[in-house]
């Protein structure tokens, strides 16, 4: 088994239990302008086909926006789970939707677009963890294709993961932990724990206990990464709140960074 790989293990372990609770968690993303602005940059960069894979696509908020756009879309996440409430969710669309673990790509297809959202990529502590991981999304690019991911920025290591958010919806209180210091360097480790307080059918309350541990990569050791899967990064983008996208990524004021990357010299790699 790969260096730290039980610990993407157990952040599968973590969103199972989140599952039934993360539309609740995440209401008020902007996965709609997210994933336009994406798919204008896309076809900016001459991406036309319209298949597309949505790695670590959780619940399917975003593989319902590629949907919505027109693509044919495959929604793979390596959560039982989160698979489960996504067929649910959108059970005209349930063939589209499997589980899959990113660092062991299965042979699903060739797709013109890649998309990976959610910061995913920061599950992957090691660099073998993201050379597997950007090997299998190679060899299912197509040539011309478009992977597309994000990163978490030390902004978010600084803020995000350091501070204390409760978060309630019906039924349903969420409270996130972070464990980071302001101090947060590039590179390393951040972690933060979710508790999940939830009211039972009987009035009583349950709770759920989970953690997530992420690395922030740096930009050179990304693009290396992709370099040595064959890929060439087309573009860098940095985000703020709201999905904004802009040019010049600036990891102390964008709380995302947004890789774009295609095969060298439009190929693809054997």
């Amino acid at each position: 088994m790969m260096t730290d790989s039980i610990t993407y293990d157990q952040a599968a372990e973590a969103y199972d239990r989140l599952a039934p609770f993360y539309d609740s968690f995440t209401a008020g993303y902007a996965y709609d302008p997210w994933v336009a602005a994406i798919h204008l940059r896309v076809r900016a960069l001459g991406a036309i086909g319209t298949r597309a894979l949505d790695l670590a696509c959780g619940t399917g908020t975003s593989t319902e926006q590629l949907i919505r756009r027109g693509y044919d879309v495959l929604g793979c996440d390596i959560s039982d789970r989160m698979i489960e409430q996504a067929k649910r969710k959108f059970a005209e669309y349930a063939h589209a939707f499997h589980v899959a673990d990113m660092r062991e790509l299965p042979d699903l297809g060739e797709f013109d677009l890649i998309l990976c959202l959610d910061d995913a990529i920061n599950y992957l502590l090691s660099e073998e963890e993201l050379a597997a991981t950007f090997s299998g999304v190679a060899r299912l690019l197509a040539p011309g294709g478009v992977f597309a991911f994000d990163v978490n920025s030390l902004l978010t290591y600084r803020t995000a993961f350091a501070d204390v958010a409760v978060k309630e919806d019906d039924g349903v209180l969420l409270a996130w932990l972070g464990e980071t210091a302001a101090s947060f360097e590039a590179g390393t480790i951040g972690t933060a724990r979710v508790e999940i307080f939830s009211e039972r059918p009987d009035g009583l309350w349950e709770r759920s206990s989970m953690r997530h541990v992420q690395r922030h990569h740096k930009q050179e050791i990304l693009t290396a990464a992709l370099a040595a899967a064959g890929l060439r990064c087309a573009a860098i983008l940095g985000q703020h709140p709201g999905a904004r996208l802009e040019a010049d990524v600036d990891e102390c004021r964008h709380i995302k960074a947004v890789y774009f990357a295609q095969h060298e010299l439009g190929g693809r790699r054997g």
